[in-house]
Formats: C-alpha cells, structure tokens, sequence
C-alpha cells in the first residue's frame, strides 16, 4: 500500500507540472478498479447540448450537457463565433472528471495566488495553467500526454483516452474558428458575451460511437434599460477653435448608471456641394469649415437608439 502511495504522489506530480487533464488519473491515490471506473465499453453514446433560451446579456447563462448513457465521460467545447463572443473558448467537463481531478491533492506551493491556496488540487491547477491562454495550450497538453505513454505504462489506456479527447476538442476548435484569431480558453467557464457560439462534444473513449453533441446558440444584446445621448450639445456653427476643443462623445446608460468606456463608433459625413455631390465620411471629429451630421451607435454587449445631429463649422 505504501509503495502505491508514492507511485500516487509522483504521477500526480508528473502530470501537474505537464498542465494535463488527468481525469482517468484521479484515482491513483487508491486502486486500479477507480481508474477502470472512468473506461467505457465501446457503446453508442448520445450527447445533447442546451443552452438558455433566449438568452441576453447581464442574464445568467447556462450551457447544459446530458450523455446517455449517463456515465459517459467527455470533453465539451464551447466557441464563441460571432459579436463579442468571437474568440471566447470554453471547455467544460463531466461532474465525475471534475471531482476525481478536485481528490488529487497538490503542494500549496504550486499556486500562483499565495493568498489562495488551501485545499490545492489538480483541478485547479489546472485552471491556473489554461485560463485566459490561447487555445494553443491545448496542443501543448496533448503533445506532453503522448510523450508520457512511454514512461506510464500503467496509465497508458486512461491516457490514450484524453488525448484523444483532446484531438477531438482541437478539432472542433479548428473547424469553426480561425488559426490566426485572438482566442482565449478556459476550463468550465459558462458564456458570458454577446454573440454567436457553438458548441460540441467528444466522448474521452474513442471506441464510443457518438450519434450528436452539437449546437448553436445566441446571446443577444442587451437593450432593455439602455439608452445613449450626447456628452455636450453641439452649437448650431462652431468655430475650427471650438470644434477642436468640443467632446463630441456620446454617454451610455445601462439601467439608469453610466458606462464607463462605452463601445460607441461615429461618423462623420460632411455635405458636399451641389446635390450633395462631394459628400465625404469620416470617423474622426472634424475640424475644417462644412456641414456636417454626426451618428453615434452603441456597439459591442448593448444596443440602443442610434443617435444624430446637424452642425456647422466655420472658418
């Protein structure tokens, strides 16, 4: 029992320092049977994704998986692919992968937050190392589990396992999204931004023949309670002097407070000669004599009423 102990501290140590995602391993601070616990028989297996309906912005989000049958064990992904979302991946794992990684305890020392590390686990660890990376990680986690096959022979099966979830997952990712977008990836983290996402999963027993897990779904803007008006009212003519020195911002409200860096874009059209022949469009603050008329539209989580007005600048 004791020389299993120790084989149990050095594999979690291992695979801690190689940022896997061991779930299969969860169980070596006990028994072979616990690893077994987690291998599934070569099965059909049927994954539903859900999401909230109808959801909006500032309202709580929920991305639900349901496998039958129900002891399944899978990676699910989900990507932003639109609007504010575009770029936001998020992998989401079964309760009983979430638990065993939580049962592998870690040294406080390998927190990145010494003001939080009791209770330190593989999980979090795990966290630690993926949240806010780009999906690239992944590749990484991958690569560093086929290198370990070789050395544990023991946990070769389990192994085998996740990376091939994770090749699935990485298959997803590069499907819908493209190599050279900015992306950000977390662990068990639900949707928050606008936009559009899709979801899929894979099952961690690539012998499991998977007859769904897939899904689209939206997040709209946020309008109710939001409202847009200008910083100063423009004088019907303004000097160059003037227009170089007038805030030609606009104020965002949400639910009746102020928001603080609003994503708000402007144009700026002036009037051109005649039948408006010459006309020109800009998005930054004028500041040569003409006519102008300046919009002003709410971008990015919320949505609001376009707002415009008309003024002059003289020489």
């Amino acid at each position: 029992m004791l020389r299993k102990r120790i084989a149990a501290l050095a594999l979690a140590a291992v695979m801690a320092c190689t940022a896997t995602v061991p779930a299969l391993a969860a169980a070596s601070n006990t028994e072979q049977p616990a690893v077994q616990a987690l291998k599934e028989d070569n099965a059909l297996v049927a994954i539903r994704i859900e999401a909230t309906d109808n959801a909006v912005y500032g309202s709580p989000i929920n991305v639900t998986i349901r496998a039958t049958p129900e002891d399944t064990q899978y990676i699910a992904v989900v990507l932003g692919i639109s609007g504010e979302a575009k770029g936001f991946v998020t992998l989401l794992m079964p309760e009983k992968v979430r638990i065993l990684l939580e049962l592998i305890p870690l040294p406080s020392s390998m927190s990145a937050d010494p003001a939080n590390t009791k209770n330190f686990n593989l999980y979090r660890y795990l966290k630690q190392l993926i949240d806010g990376n780009d999906v690239s990680v992944l590749i990484r986690v991958a690569e560093e589990l086929t290198s370990l096959m070789a050395v544990l022979q023991y946990y070769v099966p389990a192994l085998q396992d996740v990376v091939s979830g994770m090749n699935g997952a990485l298959e997803l990712i590069r499907r819908y999204l493209p190599e050279d977008l900015v992306t950000h990836i977390y662990v068990d983290e639900q949707p928050v931004d606008s936009g559009n996402y899709v979801a899929g999963a894979v099952t961690l027993n690539k012998g499991d023949v998977n007859t769904g897990g897939l899904a689209l779904f939206k997040v709209a803007r946020k309008s109710e309670g939001v409202r847009q008006y200008w910083t100063q009212q423009t004088p019907a003519t303004m000097t160059v002097a003037e227009a170089q020195n007038f805030n030609f911002a606009a104020v965002v409200e949400v639910d009746g407070a102020v928001l603080e860096n609003p994503k708000v874009s402007y144009t700026y059209k002036k009037k051109g000669g005649f039948l408006g022949l010459g006309s020109t469009t800009t998005t930054e603050p004028p500041t040569e004599p003409g006519e102008y008329v300046q919009t002003a539209v709410v971008e990015g989580n919320y949505k609001a009423a376009n707002i415009s007005r008309s003024f002059t600048i003289t020489g």
